[in-house]
This record gives C-alpha cells, structure tokens and sequence, in this order.
C-alpha cells in the first residue's frame, strides 16, 4: 500500500514539475518582450519563485528514491500562440490558479509534515500571484 502511495506522490511532484517548468520557459518569455519596468520586476519574482519551485520538487521527488525527469508541461506552446500579452498574462493566471488547485486537491497524498508545509506555501504563493495580476491586468489592459 505505501508503494501505491509514493507512486501517487511521485506522480503529482512530477506532474507539477512540469507545469512550474514551463511556468519558468512562459514567464521568462514574456519578460523579454516587456517594456514596462515595473511588470517586468514583478514577472521576474515570479520567475525566481517558479524555479525555486522546481529546484524543491526536485528534491522532493529524488528524495523519494524517484527520478525527476525532464518533461516540461505543455503550457509554454500554448502561452506561445496567443498574441497579446494581456491574453498571455490571463492564460498565465489560469496556470497559476490551476498549481493552487491541484495541490489543494492532493494534500492527502503528501507524507511528511515538511513536504505538506512546501505545497501549501507554494498554493499560498500562486494565490497571491493570481491576485496581484489580476490587479495588473484590471489597471493596464494591454
């Protein structure tokens, strides 16, 4: 049963491995697109927050005797086709919302108080981002 279990584990690290991979291939896309110097501090926050975020999950997942892999999720082509940054920046919201879900949905799964304490303060931090550019958006309208 607890193999069954770490595999789950491993899978949902992996799983959002892959989505703050290609957080970090999105986000550092649109920063070199950006003219706005204060949008681009705040993308670049988010940048370091995204690959902290995997540089963790990394560990977590090795710790666990697993290999990481190398996938990097499918959001970057689809943040790539949209045309402008305020669809970019919407699409990059939904992202963000979607790691908040998915952690809140599989907190069940996570074994350790200090892993539990990880997820939840990335959920914490993705909420946050979704809020202060939603504020951005809402002001700019790109």
């Amino acid at each position: 049963m607890e193999s069954k279990s770490n595999n789950k584990l491993a899978d949902f690290y992996r799983k959002i491995l892959e989505a703050e991979r290609a957080g970090v291939q999105s986000i550092n896309e649109i920063i070199s697109s950006l003219e706005d110097d204060k949008l681009k501090m705040m993308m670049s926050s988010y940048l370091r927050d995204e690959g902290m975020n995997c540089q963790i999950l990394i560990s977590l997942i090795k710790n666990m005797d697993e290999d990481p892999g190398n996938k990097t999720g499918d959001f970057v082509e689809k943040i790539r086709v949209l045309n402008t940054l305020n669809e970019k920046l919407e699409l990059l919201v939904k992202g963000q919302e979607w790691v908040a879900k998915q952690i809140r949905y599989n907190r069940h799964l996570m074994d350790t108080a200090s892993s539990l304490y990880f997820m939840e303060a990335m959920k914490v931090q993705h909420e946050e981002n979704v809020d202060r550019m939603k504020r951005v958006i809402e002001m700019k309208k790109f």
